[in-house]
């Protein structure tokens, strides 16, 4: 090799021809890889028409509350629970009174005599007209008739009480006495129950207008 020659190759490579040779074109990133047009998203997936609410979809006609639920009532037309106890002690009070009573009937057709077991006998009227009260109480009726029936029994068993003690000794009086005492609390809760405000101004607010409750 002369002179000449390595003059002519260093001429053809200047120097940083070869650095910018040795870089390997087209490492770059390729075209077109960008993202695939047309992927959004679906045209026309909506909710379908028609699913909105029902329309006219109110209560069926003809089924409005009951013609005494309109009456004026301050608490409202639903029946307030105390006269509903008032009525159910009602009924238990009035049945229990009669089974005693059948016995009672029984006792004197079988020759007892003793004063307060006769007495004992008018708590049948008493019965009657506290199951006929606690009735009416259930109907939306004044109470006043489930009130009386019961104070009229609690003052039947005040006074088989008073005659048993009076006429009676020993076993009898206690036996008397252990009867009326059992006897006398239901009465009495179901008096107390019937003459609170609030059972009887329900009862009263569902009379026809222009009713009074003493009407009734």
């Amino acid at each position: 090799m002369d002179g000449t020659g390595g003059a002519q190759d260093w001429d053809a490579y200047p120097p940083g021809a070869a650095q910018a040779s040795g870089s390997t074109p087209g490492y770059g990133p390729p075209p077109g890889y960008g993202p695939p047009p047309g992927y959004g998203p679906p045209p026309g997936y909506g909710p379908p028409p028609g699913y909105g609410p029902p329309q006219n979809y109110g209560p069926p006609p003809g089924y409005g509350p009951p013609a005494w639920a309109a009456a004026a009532w301050p608490h409202g037309p639903a029946r307030p629970a105390v006269a509903t106890a008032a009525a159910t002690l009602g009924f238990v009070t009035g049945g229990l009174t009669a089974l005693v009573l059948l016995g009672v009937l029984f006792s004197v057709t079988q020759g007892d005599d003793d004063p307060s077991t006769v007495l004992m006998l008018l708590g049948l009227p008493c019965a009657i007209a506290v199951i006929t009260g606690a009735a009416r109480l259930m109907g939306r009726r004044p109470a006043d008739l489930l009130l009386r029936g019961a104070l009229a029994s609690v003052a039947v068993l005040v006074l088989v009480a008073v005659v048993g003690v009076a006429t009676l000794d020993g076993d009898a009086r206690i036996g008397m006495l252990v009867v009326v005492g059992l006897a006398l609390p239901l009465p009495v809760v179901t008096a107390v129950l019937a003459g609170q405000p609030r059972a009887r101004g329900w009862a009263a607010s569902g009379l026809p207008v222009g009713q009074s409750a003493s009407r009734a």
